[in-house]
């Protein structure tokens, strides 16, 4: 190989690295642009020393609308959701969400004793919307009265998703920071084990979030079901005369 072949091949070796360089960065960007990531520190209330640092992760996904199914087929997909009514559905929303946090920890072991203390480090919790599908019969064309009256109902059951939620994003943050449950560096747990003290950090830290995501089932299951009453249903068969 001469020098000049030789500098050519190690000049493309170059630009090949550099380019995936370039790419993965513009990949995760991408990502995380998806993603809505909020940073925060979990202080100590009775003291100066260190604390936590905290990552939620919310997200609310673009709604997909899917105008394939018949009433029949959108009514066995209620029921197999769940959300079975006792009256013909035109149209159905289905949003699945949940709640899951993650930490990692640390431990110092008392001396002469066979006793761990340990405490929460980094944590992350993960408050999000996975998918938002919102089905509405094949029977009515678009443009329709009875397609517009199915879309905007349906379009109403988004936005108390979305509402409901950026609204316990904040309660959620608030109700951590206020809480002296979760085990700090100034304030932690003492266990006979690192498993017991994994398990007691997650209990500790279940304790402080799972009475808000409850909450926000309850507020959204009880708007929705308002939605969804017999009279609402009423007003929105009136709206269009060839149901």
């Amino acid at each position: 190989m001469s020098n000049k072949q030789f500098l050519l091949f190690i000049g493309f070796i170059f630009a090949a690295f550099f380019g995936w360089l370039y790419y993965d960065s513009n990949t995760s960007t991408d990502s995380v642009r998806h993603e809505d990531v909020q940073r925060d520190v979990l202080l100590d209330a009775n003291s100066q020393g260190e604390g936590a640092q905290i990552r939620y992760l919310f997200n609310f996904p673009s709604v997909v609308y899917d105008h394939t199914h018949s009433a029949e087929e959108i009514e066995a997909l209620s029921e197999k959701s769940g959300q079975a009514e006792n009256y013909h559905i035109e149209g159905l929303t289905d949003a699945q969400f949940g709640l899951k946090t993650a930490y990692k920890f640390n431990y110092n072991k008392k001396f002469l004793q066979n006793t761990y203390s340990v405490w929460v480090e980094d944590l992350r919790v993960d408050f999000s919307y996975t998918t938002i599908n919102v089905y509405i019969s094949n029977q009515y064309p678009e443009g329709t009265c009875e397609y517009q009256a199915t879309m905007d109902h349906e379009n109403t059951h988004v936005e108390i998703h979305r509402r409901i939620y950026e609204k316990y994003q904040k309660i959620l943050q608030s109700v951590i920071a206020s809480s002296a449950d979760i085990p700090l560096i100034n304030h932690p747990v003492t266990v006979e084990s690192l498993d017991e003290g994994k398990d007691r950090i997650s209990q500790l830290i279940s304790g402080v979030t799972d009475p808000v995501f409850n909450q926000f089932q309850q507020e959204l299951s009880q708007e929705q079901g308002q939605l969804d009453s017999p009279q609402s249903y009423t007003e929105l068969q009136s709206r269009c005369s060839h149901w």
